[in-house]
């Protein structure tokens, strides 16, 4: 159990059992639904644990990965190299039931990986509380090279989740849901030598995070994959479990590729699809030469990674 919301109850279990043995009450009372009196003291700390808004603690060789997020293009599969586009409330192209527009630098895959850890970092307590990390270890857990490019990289991520505005709404099992704000909420971080960075989260982010509205993706899996269109399509796939056939030009579509031409696009996905197979993700797959369309057999995947998404 989290220490703050554990710390809570305990401290109402302490109050509680203090209050028993007393002889008399020198506090305010209060009655419950119920008609008894309760004390304003435990009526506080009952109030404090059921306003703190908490992450599912999923397990540390997962990530958690919005569905509406996963579904679209508002983190492309354009490579690091590539110049990055700056856009003005851009609809992002995404799946039926799913609506993204999207203000600031174009994001990739890179900030995508950013996104997953921090959030994964932010999951052990509540959200809306600042996160705290070195550098150093946000590079290591994402396998990226701890030299000084890859510190500016990891800073220029994190500020472009910070500076942007998306709006997102979707059709979940329980029905429409919608998010607006920024990635990050805010982000600060010391000198050079000591590269101790935080962060916070906006507590409205657990939104994206419902049971049926979110998946735990498998993050050693990602990590083997160098490809951003083979990141971009283990996360698609991972948000089904029994995925769809898609057009390759609809795919191309919602993964934001800037290929010109279909078929340089087409000879970019095989190579991808075959990398999923050679990690265990993929089963198979397929292209049909009349309709086009891709097809893939998932892998059997094992209890401990839950598919949480439809």
């Amino acid at each position: 159990m989290h220490k703050p919301l554990s710390d809570a109850l305990q401290k109402i279990e302490q109050t509680l059992a203090s209050k028993r043995k007393a002889r008399s009450r020198q506090t305010q009372m209060a009655f419950d639904e119920n008609g008894q009196m309760v004390d304003d003291a435990v009526q506080s700390d009952v109030e404090q644990v059921l306003k703190i808004i908490q992450l599912p603690l999923w397990e540390n060789q997962v990530r958690g990965l919005p569905n509406p997020l996963a579904r679209s293009a508002l983190f492309s599969v354009a490579r690091q190299n590539e110049p990055r586009q700056h856009l003005k409330e851009r609809p992002i192209t995404s799946v039926k039931g799913v609506e993204i527009f999207y203000t600031g630098e174009e994001l990739r895959q890179d900030d995508e990986d950013v996104f997953l850890n921090l959030v994964h970092l932010a999951r052990s307590q509540p959200l809306g509380h600042e996160v705290s990390f070195t550098a150093y270890s946000m590079l290591k857990s994402m396998g990226w090279p701890t030299s000084s490019p890859s510190y500016e990289r990891l800073r220029l991520c994190i500020l472009r989740l910070t500076a942007n505005a998306v709006e997102i709404r979707f059709d979940a099992g329980s029905g429409k849901r919608g998010y607006g704000g920024t990635l990050v909420q805010e982000f600060t971080f010391k000198d050079e030598t000591d590269r101790q960075w935080k962060v916070r989260l906006n507590p409205k982010l657990i939104t994206l995070f419902g049971a049926d509205a979110y998946t735990q993706l498998d993050w050693r899996q990602r990590l083997k994959l160098r490809s951003p269109l083979a990141k971009w399509l283990h996360g698609f796939y991972f948000t089904h479990r029994e995925p769809f056939g898609y057009k390759v030009e609809t795919l191309k579509g919602l993964c934001g590729s800037s290929a010109q031409q279909l078929y340089h696009f087409r000879n970019g996905l095989k190579k991808a699809l075959d990398l999923l197979v050679e990690q265990g993700f993929l089963k198979s797959w397929k292209i049909d030469p009349m309709t086009d369309v891709v097809t893939v057999v998932r892998a059997t995947r094992t209890q401990s990674l839950p598919q949480l998404g439809a």
